[in-house]
């Protein structure tokens, strides 16, 4: 309930402003701006309520992720909302105090945003800036044209550093800390959904006669967030996909576990498909001529009375930002059937987003008989 009444309020009660942006092709002078000293618990993710969720009138976002915005390290003062439609990447800022200046970066990688040797962000070099002096919302919104100037497109899973001058106070959005940095300073992500653009459908093809498409199942699907008929378990969502069914697996430390592998789970509704096998994941990062390397194995293995003609692994530290197989980097065809195969995971875990590995398990398969 709390989290709606922030909503409402936002949306009727503060001033806001959308302002429509063009991405600077070179930075400007730099803008000092005085961080506070780090201690211990800049080290540690703050506590906040996860909102509220702040869209702009008349927008409907394929995509929405939101993130608190904090001041003086852990003093939640509002929130950074990321959303995108077909056309535009919004990001909104929301605070229950008032705004002076704002700064935004964004981009694939935190090794290419502004900073001096230290590793403290450079907000004034943020290709992204507004004075909002008193209001209490404000949106940056940049159109995919001007983001594919940057080889930014939906499916990419970005960065963003979104800092804000709130009370004479520092805030950033997120609560993860920029890693190298010896000041305070947060970071989030967001992956830009391939919006339905009138399609509608792109789901799975038809895999042939006989044959079914299969997934382990994850805790993430890859169609957006939200409860609808394509995400019925209102699982968190990658946003890589409109309709295609499928899961990701997230795991964000040691693990030795099991995941179950249905096929034909149509909507990402297991009561539409079978149960066929499992998949086993045994995972850990460990240093290797000091570079950190995930290790283990992933091992997909069908019930009896199934086999597979076709695998598809995606094993990685990025987030997956795209639904299509023949992108997960694994590809193995099986012409006579198979019913297990083994994988070596063995990849460099630089972690960035701090938000641990990924794994996906796809395969083409076909009942046999016993």
């Amino acid at each position: 309930m709390k989290k709606l009444l922030w909503i409402f309020l936002a949306g009727s009660i503060f001033s806001c402003q959308v302002q429509e942006t063009e991405l600077p092709l070179k930075e400007e002078e730099p803008f000092a701006f005085e961080f506070e000293e780090d201690d211990d618990s800049s080290r540690k993710r703050p506590d906040g309520d996860g909102g509220p969720t702040v869209i702009p009138t008349g927008v409907k976002p394929c995509a929405v992720t939101t993130y608190d915005l904090f001041a003086g390290q852990k003093n939640d003062v509002g929130s950074v909302t990321i959303a995108n439609d077909a056309d535009y990447l919004y990001v909104t800022y929301f605070t229950t105090k008032s705004f002076n200046k704002l700064h935004l970066w964004f981009g694939h990688s935190l090794s290419d945003m502004p900073k001096n040797p230290a590793g403290i962000p450079v907000i004034g070099h943020f290709f992204l800036k507004a004075d909002a002096k008193g209001k209490n919302q404000y949106t940056f919104k940049v159109s995919f044209a001007d983001l594919e100037k940057r080889k930014i497109k939906c499916g990419n899973k970005l960065i963003f550093v979104a800092h804000a001058e709130v009370a004479r106070e520092s805030a950033f959005g997120g609560p993860t800390q920029i890693p190298g940095s010896n000041r305070w300073a947060y970071y989030m992500t967001h992956t830009l959904s391939c919006c339905d653009d009138g399609g509608g459908d792109d789901n799975h093809p038809d895999p042939g006669p006989g044959l079914q498409v299969a997934y382990a199942k994850g805790g993430w699907v890859f169609v957006a967030d939200g409860c609808n008929a394509v995400n019925p378990e209102c699982l968190p969502g990658l946003g890589i996909a409109n309709t295609r069914w499928g899961w990701a697996i997230n795991v964000t430390g040691t693990i030795g576990a099991f995941y179950d592998i249905w096929a034909s789970a149509d909507g990402n509704n297991t009561a539409n498909g079978t149960k066929i096998g499992r998949l086993t994941v045994e995972y850990t990062t460990w240093p290797i001529n000091g570079i950190p390397t995930a290790i283990g194995s992933i091992t997909y293995q069908l019930n009896d009375g199934w086999v597979m003609q076709s695998l598809n692994l995606y094993t990685g530290d990025l987030r997956p930002a795209s639904s299509n197989p023949e992108d997960y980097g694994k590809n193995v065809s099986f012409p006579s059937g198979s019913f297990t195969y083994s994988h070596n995971i063995n990849f460099v875990n630089y972690d960035e987003a701090n938000d641990g590995v990924w794994f996906i398990a796809h395969a083409i398969v076909r009942p046999v008989n016993p």
